[in-house]
């Protein structure tokens, strides 16, 4: 099987082209990544320290295979009702929630595949290429990808591999056509979901010796708040960004100290779910 952290390594661009128009609501986010995903045009140029820069950060975000295997691990039963329902889609109307949840609905589809929960799988599959169709990333989810999970719908790793390679062309897809905040919403949604999956069905859980290897893992997750944070500073001057990442902020606090117990996950976990539920809703 593949390796279990997919890395989002994008090519990213300016700040200054994203945000040319000056404007700071939503709507104005979703109409620059608009022209970016349907026009495809691009005539600015990114220097060698922001290439790097971004690269260092987005290439330790992972993709969130390894947290649900460790909630498995831990004894942890599946909730069904924690994911976000496929029905919300209806409610992603511009493109700022459409990029965001196709993370969070990766999220999910990696929770499902980790705890064999074959029979809702297609519902989620087919969400995500509507989404990825949307902001035209089509061969994330072209029919050989469509092929392939109707081939292993039954079959664990195998399914695995076809979601791993799916959000392999979402990157390589972002990366070529240089939308970085397009890239900056779909890993925070896969983060944020990932985080509060874990946080949501583990939260009543006593801090034990069959349970220590997931507490270890989220209170790793400090690193990649920090990582997804750095990121979306660039485009603070938005306030779709700024509201971002005062939310995501306030999930920080929860991160001091050396180590995570159990009043500290709990807190986190309402934190988590406050911006998560604000972005199902497509707000």
């Amino acid at each position: 099987m593949m390796s279990k952290s997919l890395s989002f390594s994008l090519l990213l661009v300016s700040t200054a082209f994203i945000f040319s128009c000056g404007n700071t609501n939503n709507q104005t986010i979703s109409e620059t990544v608009d022209s970016i995903a349907v026009e495809k045009k691009d005539t600015s140029t990114v220097d060698e320290y922001t290439q790097f820069k971004y690269d260092m950060v987005i290439s330790n975000i992972p993709f969130p295979f390894e947290m649900m295997d460790k909630l498995k691990s831990s004894a942890i039963g599946f909730n069904q009702k924690a994911m976000n329902a496929v029905g919300n889609i209806s409610k992603y109307n511009q493109f700022n929630a459409k990029a965001f949840n196709l993370g969070v609905y990766g999220a999910d589809l990696a929770y499902s595949v980790t705890y064999e929960q074959f029979q809702q799988i297609g519902s989620y599959i087919k969400n995500t290429k509507t989404l990825a169709e949307d902001l035209s990333i089509p061969l994330a989810f072209n029919q050989e990808m469509m092929d392939k999970y109707n081939k292993y719908k039954d079959n664990k790793d195998s399914l695995a591999k076809v979601v791993y390679d799916s959000y392999s062309k979402v990157d390589q897809t972002l990366k070529s056509n240089e939308r970085v905040a397009m890239a900056a919403l779909v890993v925070t949604g896969s983060w944020l979901e990932g985080l509060y999956l874990s946080t949501k069905t583990f939260v009543d859980e006593p801090k034990s010796e069959i349970n220590k290897a997931l507490y270890a893992t989220i209170w790793e997750q400090k690193l990649h708040l920090e990582n997804i944070i750095k990121l979306l500073e660039e485009f603070k001057s938005d306030a779709y960004f700024a509201t971002l990442i005062k939310e995501l902020k306030e999930m920080q606090a929860e991160f001091e100290g050396t180590v995570m117990d159990e009043k500290k996950l709990i807190e986190l976990n309402k934190k988590a779910a406050k911006l998560r539920n604000r972005i199902i809703e497509g707000l």
